[in-house]
């Protein structure tokens, strides 16, 4: 498992949030060998061990004991890619890892269906049908509360991997509320209107059907050129420019944002993950030709979005409550059975003089809501930028060594630490990379951000920049 999570900082270099952490789950997923594991294998798996009440705690032994019914029958089918104990094992401690961060021992039913069925192979809406119906009522309804435990569970899986901060946070609220409002505020929502709202892909949920993407275009083949590093036939995903006529890229060339001359970012692309057909190349001629007419003015004021963007943790208002709905379809029933109305609850009464512990309690909670957003977004601001300067100190050791082994073999005087440092700060660029997180306000702790005393010019300049950066950046996908 430690290998495996190492192997995993390699995808650090693709630069768009949602690809990036796909990329990260897929190659977990083949690990933990539930790329093999069907639906309809794991729900067996499930019915077997009698996991019905979702709400309820699962304890290590029965975790175990499930995984050991899921491994064995993939054993059986796989027999060469299927190590029984080892799967157990990796599947068991990554579920820890994800559900169970204070090692508790214990993680909910819900929980662990969650896990397993986001990455077994199944078609994206039949995962969706599934996890919906697990917390739907017997009437095929879902509230706000219930909702929120399936996608409070979903995104401790990017939150896992550190890559949270980049889809919202792990405030799930802006999401929940975002799900009602397209159903029109309804008190509950049915499976039509949340898979429809799921097509959307909103941004907490974006990473799992980039997942399925991720998976289709691994071993595609497409019959065209690279125009940047010249791969022929592209294999993966492939990017086919609006903008100009026969212009495609990689992914490699894509997610590390390389572009070849007369080419811009903020071009209109489309994404393929299985080769082209005749209709599709014909209608991405068309385009490219509507496309020739536009001014850069118009690509700068239309940006191409690839996901239903929610609030994040630090704007909107609280989401109303299950509470709510409940209060109003009591107040419908008794105006219908012409009883006296109902009096109101106290969450919905403006907060009067005589209670201001109330109010110092609802003002507190915001606080600490938006603190912990700026924590973590600031956590994954710091350990990119730890990376950064990791891979900068090797390169400058790179460069102070290097007049040493020169001098062994040409037998000249070996130049000094100093002079090869400052030599290395004149000619190599200090690169700055930032993984954005969506803020509307400014760290404020500038102690945290701020360089030690004895820090080179080059290290102040790179804290100098996340500084100024930070608080207006934010990534972005295209597909």
């Amino acid at each position: 498992m430690t290998e495996l999570y190492q192997s995993l900082a390699d995808l650090n270099n693709v630069r768009f949030s949602a690809y990036r952490t796909a990329m990260k789950l897929r190659r977990l997923q083949k690990a933990l060998c539930l790329d093999l594991l069907g639906l309809s294998a794991a729900c067996d798996a499930f019915d077997q061990h009698n996991l019905k009440q979702n709400e309820q705690l699962m304890d290590i032994l029965q975790i175990i004991n499930c995984l050991t019914t899921i491994y064995d029958r993939l054993e059986q089918e796989n027999n060469n890619l299927v190590n029984v104990p080892l799967c157990v094992d990796m599947c068991l401690n990554w579920l820890l890892n994800v559900y169970d961060t204070g090692r508790t021992g214990k993680i909910r039913i819900l929980s662990f269906k969650t896990g397993i069925v986001s990455l077994c192979k199944a078609h994206l809406e039949d995962k969706y049908r599934y996890l919906f119906k697990q917390v739907a009522s017997p009437t095929g309804f879902c509230d706000q509360r219930r909702l929120g435990l399936l996608l409070h569970d979903s995104i401790q899986i990017p939150r896992q991997l550190g890559e949270v901060a980049s889809f919202g946070g792990s405030n799930i609220e802006p999401s929940v509320r975002s799900c009602f409002q397209f159903a029109n505020n309804k008190p509950e929502v049915e499976a039509a209107l949340f898979l429809d709202w799921m097509r959307l892909e909103p941004q907490s949920m974006v990473w799992l059907p980039v997942l399925h993407r991720v998976a289709a275009a691994e071993t595609a083949k497409h019959q065209a050129k690279c125009n940047i590093c010249k791969e022929c036939p592209i294999i993966g995903f492939r990017y086919r420019s609006l903008k100009h006529f026969n212009y495609d890229i990689c992914q490699s060339c894509f997610f590390s944002g390389r572009v070849a001359k007369g080419h811009k970012m903020q071009y209109p692309m489309v994404e393929y993950c299985t080769p082209t057909t005749s209709g599709e190349d014909v209608r991405d001629f068309a385009k490219v030709l509507k496309n020739k007419f536009r001014t850069k003015r118009y690509f700068a004021k239309h940006p191409r979005m690839g996901y239903l963007p929610v609030q994040t943790v630090l704007e909107g208002d609280n989401m109303e409550t299950n509470l709510q709905a409940e209060y109003d379809r009591l107040k419908q029933a008794h105006e219908n059975k012409g009883l006296s109305p109902l009096p109101s609850p106290p969450e919905m009464l403006p907060i009067s003089p005589q209670s201001p512990r109330d109010a110092e309690l609802i003002a507190e909670a915001k606080l600490l809501r938006q603190h912990k957003g700026r924590l973590e977004a600031r956590m994954q601001i710091l350990e990119d930028h730890n990376k950064q300067l990791e891979s900068q100190l090797h390169r400058l050791r790179q460069l102070l060594e290097q007049p040493q082994a020169e001098a062994k073999v040409n037998g000249t005087t070996v130049s000094s630490p100093s002079t090869s440092s400052q030599r290395s700060d004149t000619s190599q660029p200090m690169l700055l990379r930032v993984v954005g997180s969506q803020t509307t306000e400014t760290m404020g702790e500038d102690d945290l951000l701020s360089p030690p005393q004895g820090a080179s010019t080059g290290l102040e300049e790179v804290m100098e920049q996340l500084n100024n950066s930070f608080p207006t950046t934010r990534e972005s996908y295209l597909y």
